[in-house]
């Protein structure tokens, strides 16, 4: 939960001008307009965990007006950047305010208070501003990516992140590296970009609780496409047993995610124990099947060309 308030106005000005006829005119120029509260949805963010440390928002206040009817400074609007797949709630009511899927997306979550009115407006008295708003919110996540990688421990996801994208996931041989949720945009030989998105290890029991649960799978809700990842170097691999495995435990967390398109993928097959094994053997799997490797590049080109023809066709369906 977070607590956000918008900016005060400010109060208008009461002032008076003499004339040499000693006269008096009011010249007392408005308050400024406080600062909105305004949520914008960006791709280079990945977790609502800033918010943990940092609850409390507040836009700035309008400035006093003043005197020879000038007007007081508007108070900065405070933007306040979310990850795409933000969806927004009034805490007190539970009413839906916003979800921000696509980039750029934003709502103007309160007004800051209006700037009171100066003197100069027919001889009134000065008003003050009105006050700004507060909010309790509630944000929940579920990231919008076009791919999300799925897959066992050690299975290659942050290589293949890498591979594609240029960026810097941690990749390392021991398992469950990966703690979050990576981003990464692959840009297509046609200049589209695809946002790729790398989850956590399941194993079997993640939906009991076991290794680092299964919590991250509710993401899965915006996906277009799967890569449901195997590591070739577990102790008695099987690859059509460790499929099925990771179908199932995406079916105990929701099992309208396994109707989402998905390819099986077998990394390291430039191992040459794993080539041996593999290059002639056909999987009895019901969805297409890519033995790649992100150190050599092997079997990529075939995946991402498979993997945008997917997207296409369910975009033409959808």
């Amino acid at each position: 939960m977070i607590h956000i308030q918008s900016g005060n106005g400010g109060k208008g000005c009461e002032s008076f001008y003499r004339r040499m006829d000693k006269k008096f005119l009011p010249t007392g120029g408005d308050g400024g307009k406080g600062g909105d509260i305004i949520f914008r949805a960006v791709r280079n963010m990945t977790s609502l965990y800033s918010f943990k440390f940092n609850p409390q928002h507040r836009a700035d206040s309008g400035q006093l007006g003043g005197g020879n009817q000038k007007t007081g400074r508007n108070g900065k609007d405070l933007v306040v950047f979310v990850p795409c797949g933000t969806t927004i709630f009034n805490k007190a009511d539970h009413l839906l305010i916003r979800d921000l899927v696509n980039e750029g997306d934003e709502v103007v979550a309160l007004r800051g208070g209006r700037g009171g009115m100066g003197n100069q407006h027919h001889g009134k008295t000065a008003t003050p501003g009105e006050p700004g708003q507060s909010m309790d919110l509630v944000l929940s996540l579920k990231l919008k990516a076009d791919i999300f990688f799925v897959g066992s421990p050690n299975s290659g996801k942050s290589r293949l992140l890498n591979y594609l994208t240029g960026s810097k996931a941690k990749s390392e041989a021991y398992p469950f590296a990966t703690k979050s949720p990576q981003l990464g945009i692959f840009q297509t030989p046609d200049y589209r970009s695809l946002l790729l998105c790398e989850l956590p290890s399941l194993v079997s029991g993640s939906s009991r609780g076991k290794a680092l649960g299964n919590q991250f799978l509710k993401h899965l809700a915006r996906a277009r496409l799967l890569f449901l990842m195997l590591d070739p170097f577990q102790d008695a691999f099987d690859p059509v047993a460790g499929y099925n495995e990771l179908l199932e435990e995406i079916r105990a967390f929701n099992p309208e995610f396994t109707a989402i398109p998905h390819f099986l993928v077998i990394s390291k097959i430039d191992r040459p124990e794993v080539s041996e094994s593999f290059t002639k053997k056909k999987l009895k799997v019901p969805c297409p099947v890519f033995k790649i490797s992100s150190e050599t590049g092997l079997g990529i080109e075939a995946l991402m060309q498979g993997a945008e023809k997917k997207i296409l066709v369910s975009a033409e369906v959808t």
